[in-house]
C-alpha cells in the first residue's frame, strides 16, 4: 500500500508534466524541453525502481523459472519504457535521426508509461489483497459455524467426543439447536436445520 502511495504521488505530476503542451498548457515556455526530460526522470526512478521492484522481481524470477505470467509482460513493458527513456536522456547520441524530434531535435522518452503502468498494477494488487483478506475473513467465520464436538451414541449410550474422533459409520444424535457437526443421513427424527454455513441464509 505504501509503494502504492508514492507511486501515485510521483506519477500524478510526471503525468501532468507530460500532458500539459497536449492540453494547451505552454509549459515548455517556463521549462525547457530538455530540462523537462531531467525532471520525469527524476520523478518516474522511484516509481519504477523502488515501488516497482517488487513487480520487477516477480517478473524477473518468472522468466529464471520459465512460468510466464502476467508480471513477466508487466516487467517486459516497464522496464523497456524505462531502459528505452533512460538511454535517450543519458546517451541520446546513440540514436539514429529518424527518432529525433522535428521540433524540439530530441528523442521521445516513456517515463511517464513506465510510472503510470507501475502505479496502476500496484493500485490492482491493493485491491486484490483487501480483497483476499475479506474472503480469508468470511471463511473463518464459517469453518466457526462448524462445532468442536459430536454426541456420539455408542453402545446405547451418548458420548460427548471431539469432532476429529468422529468415524465414518458412527450414529450420532443431534439435540434442537444444536450445530450438525458432519455430513450424513437422518436415520430417526425430523427438524429444522439452519443451512446459513451452506447457503449463506438461515
Amino acid at each position: 500500500t505504501r509503494r502504492f502511495w508514492v507511486s501515485a504521488a510521483l506519477s500524478v505530476p510526471l503525468l501532468l508534466v507530460v500532458m500539459a503542451p497536449m492540453l494547451g498548457m505552454p509549459l515548455h515556455d517556463w521549462i525547457s524541453p530538455n530540462l523537462t526530460r531531467w525532471v520525469e526522470l527524476l520523478l518516474a526512478t522511484p516509481v519504477v525502481l523502488w515501488a516497482g521492484r517488487p513487480l520487477l522481481v516477480r517478473g524477473a524470477r518468472s522468466v529464471v523459472t520459465g512460468h510466464l505470467n502476467m508480471f513477466t509482460l508487466i516487467a517486459l513493458g516497464v522496464g523497456a519504457a524505462y531502459v528505452y527513456s533512460l538511454a535517450a536522456t543519458l546517451a541520446p547520441a546513440l540514436f539514429p535521426a529518424a527518432f529525433r524530434d522535428p521540433h524540439s531535435g530530441l528523442i521521445g522518452v516513456y517515463f511517464e508509461a513506465a510510472a503510470v503502468i507501475t502505479a496502476l498494477v500496484l493500485l490492482g494488487q491493493v485491491l486484490e489483497l483487501r480483497a483476499r483478506k475479506r474472503t480469508g475473513g468470511a471463511i473463518r467465520e464459517l469453518l466457526s459455524l462448524a462445532p468442536d464436538t459430536a454426541r456420539v451414541i455408542r453402545d446405547g449410550t451418548e458420548v460427548v467426543v471431539p469432532l476429529e474422533e468422529v468415524q465414518a459409520g458412527d450414529r450420532l444424535r443431534v439435540r434442537p439447536g444444536d450445530r450438525i457437526p458432519v455430513d450424513g443421513r437422518v436415520v430417526e427424527g425430523r427438524s429444522n436445520v439452519d443451512e446459513a454455513m451452506l447457503t449463506g441464509e438461515p
